[in-house]
């Protein structure tokens, strides 16, 4: 660890020409080390000055290396003579935030490889468990709560196929939802390094310091949703571990597997991703809009208590849902359906017209064709359905209406490729 602060910190002080930072005129680098916390805070303060988009990148690169120049400066502090890091956990407690809140804040461009660096040797720190004679440990249960929501009777269920990859592109000519099945049993997440044990996700996540955005409230087109940014042990003991309360809090849609690269080594992408798939039809909704192309899928991780709620709503490319955790009710509509859906418009300056209006309490309700509702239609649209399970996959065309319960603990990853 010793060798690697002073490498660090060798590093920030002497940032390469075409660096962003340089644009900050902060005049000599070795202020990061003088004072980090009043430059995490005049980097903060201009973060917050214009969209996240239009903020010169030369504040997140400020924002990243005076929040790792303070993490390294407090681990350098609590060293021993050996060179091994002294016992304690509020230091420690501190140094994770401070790192986390700089991928959260601002990707940490530049320095990604740096912070997975540290986190690895604070992991082993932690794995070594050198604080444990000078605190009581928590029990942490070795399954979750198994507690579920009972889901709808399935009507229109959607095709299952045990799917070879030359499968599913001749599939693909024809692009309609499919649950895969047998496509991601060898997955460590399901096998070896179990997900579904809160130990081993508390043990990946340095004894569950690690921050994560959280989701406050059912569906975040609910009246008083919100966010947050909480510890994923906290997460964890207050929306999943404990199941003698309704409180909901989910992590959604969150690139978790970026922020902490070790959960990353227990998936894989599936080959499916790798397919070419076809263009939305002329004349969907989404066919009008540019969608940038993605280089390589884009992950997101999806992980709460049963309950938690995707609103009707599409997306912009296509997608692999995979199920290593729980299970989920999944209903889906077709593009050719939208104007039934009532999907929203621009609100406050924000384009919401991938979410319907239909309020999410009437979307598993059989409604009648009835002239004098708000959503008239809404009953007449033709759907798809299914229950995602354990160690299934559901492909989502792109521009296919999808609405998503989660009928247990769920922990779900889903793949975008294009």
């Amino acid at each position: 660890m010793e060798s690697l602060c002073k490498t660090c910190l060798s590093t920030l002080l002497h940032p390469i020409e075409a660096d962003p930072i340089k644009q900050c005129n902060l005049g000599s680098p070795s202020k990061l080390v003088d004072d980090p916390d009043a430059l995490i805070r005049l980097a903060n303060d201009q973060l917050h000055v214009f969209p996240f988009k239009d903020v010169n990148p030369c504040w997140r690169r400020l924002y990243t290396d005076a929040s790792i120049a303070k993490a390294v400066l407090a681990i350098t502090a609590h060293l021993s003579g050996d060179g091994k890091m002294q016992a304690g956990i509020a230091w420690l407690d501190e140094v994770v935030r401070t790192l986390d809140m700089a991928l959260i804040m601002t990707g940490a461009p530049l320095r990604e490889g740096m912070i997975e660096d540290l986190f690895s040797e604070l992991e082993e720190f932690t794995r070594d468990d050198h604080d444990a004679p000078r605190r009581k440990r928590r029990k942490t249960e070795s399954c979750f709560p198994v507690a579920s929501i009972r889901g709808p009777e399935i009507g229109f269920p959607i095709k299952r196929s045990k799917m070879s990859i030359s499968g599913f592109e001749k599939h693909l000519e024809n692009p309609l939802p499919l649950v895969i099945t047998e496509a991601i049993e060898h997955w460590p997440a399901l096998l070896e390094r179990p997900w579904r044990n809160p130990s081993y996700l508390l043990e990946r996540t340095l004894g569950g310091r690690r921050l994560v955005p959280v989701e406050l409230g059912r569906s975040y087109t609910d009246d008083g949703w919100g966010q947050t940014i909480i510890t994923f042990r906290e997460f964890m003991d207050t929306y999943l571990l404990d199941s003698k309360h309704d409180r909901i809090g989910y992590l959604a849609q969150h690139d978790l597997f970026a922020q902490i690269p070790s959960l990353r080594n227990d998936i894989s992408i599936p080959d499916f991703c790798y397919t070419d798939p076809p263009s939305l039809t002329v004349g969907t909704p989404l066919a009008t809009k540019r969608t940038p192309r993605l280089e390589e899928p884009l992950l997101n991780a999806w992980f709460g208590p049963a309950g938690t709620i995707s609103p009707l709503h599409t997306d912009p490319y296509h997608n692999i849902l995979c199920q290593v955790v729980g299970q989920k009710y999944i209903r889906l509509y077709p593009p050719s359906q939208t104007k039934n859906l009532y999907p929203r418009g621009l609100e406050d300056g924000i384009d919401m017209s991938n979410t319907s209006q239909v309020p999410i309490e009437l979307v598993e309700m059989q409604l009648e064709d009835d002239p004098e509702s708000e959503f008239c239609l809404f009953g007449t649209a033709p759907y798809v359905e299914t229950i995602l399970r354990e160690g299934e996959c559901l492909y989502i065309p792109v521009g296919w209406w999808h609405y998503v319960r989660s009928l247990t603990v769920s922990f779900s990853v889903s793949f975008w490729w294009d």
